[in-house]
């Protein structure tokens, strides 16, 4: 179930609520979540502000042991993991700017662990690799743009389409963000992240494999119908196009 999810935060939108949801989309679980903020779109109008403003919760996350319960940043899984995030911090100091994390947190309890600074990659260009690629790690690129005709176009260029999310306080804009995102997925004012389970849970295009887990179409995926006919009576039934006498 890959992807490289993005909230996109309209001039309108409640912008602390919009803050309060891209830490937790993006650096909770590390990031290592299909459905994670991998990107994070903003209106030009409210990019400059927004950005410095989660730059500050970004570097206030605590990061620690997963098991304890003010962690806010556990360690990613593996060494190959933590490598690949490492390497595409890297390739986005070339794509864009990074305005903090970028590296490994120096210090007691971190030495045994796979940790990486929950990082921000600004000013990142549409089409670019970290605006692309899924990185599955505490990483998240910021694009800007000046409508939403463009937000949905670049939520729509990448060859995912899992989970997508839209912060703004305009109906009609909220339910154009249903029909033209191209994602299985599309929160309006919340995260990327948190599918109930009760609700049909896939994506588009290279997201998976065409069907839904969960929900009710599950069931229509993994059994088979039968139909049984059982008659107590004791005598002939004819089907509806058999009507006729013998």
């Amino acid at each position: 179930m890959g992807g490289k999810n993005a909230q996109i935060v309209m001039p309108d939108a409640d912008l602390d609520l919009a803050l309060e949801g891209v830490p937790w989309g993006a650096f909770g679980t590390t990031g290592q979540r299909c459905t994670a903020t991998s990107r994070l779109l903003l209106h030009r109008d409210i990019a400059r502000e927004f950005v410095d403003q989660l730059q500050g919760r970004a570097e206030q996350l605590r990061l620690g042991d997963g098991l304890e319960e003010l962690t806010e940043v556990g360690p990613l899984i593996n060494d190959a993991a933590m490598r690949k995030v490492i390497h595409y911090v890297d390739v986005g100091r070339d794509e864009g700017v990074v305005v903090c994390g970028g590296s490994r947190p120096q210090g007691d309890g971190f030495e045994g662990g796979f940790f990486y600074l929950p990082t921000i990659v600004h000013e990142v260009p549409p089409g670019s690799r970290v605006a692309t690629e899924e990185i599955f790690g505490p990483v998240l690129s910021v694009l800007t743009f000046a409508d939403f005709d463009e937000a949905v176009r670049i939520n729509n260029e990448v060859r995912y389409g899992l989970s997508s999310s839209v912060y703004t306080n305009d109906v009609d804009l909220a339910f154009r963000a249903l029909a033209e995102l191209d994602n299985g997925i599309t929160y309006i004012n919340a995260s990327t992240i948190g599918a109930e389970a009760h609700l049909p849970f896939g994506g588009t295009k290279q997201t998976g494999n065409g069907h839904r887990e969960g929900g009710w179409q599950v069931y229509d995926f993994f059994s088979e119908t039968k139909v049984g006919y059982v008659d107590f009576s004791g005598r002939l039934q004819r089907a509806q196009i058999d009507r006729h006498q013998l």
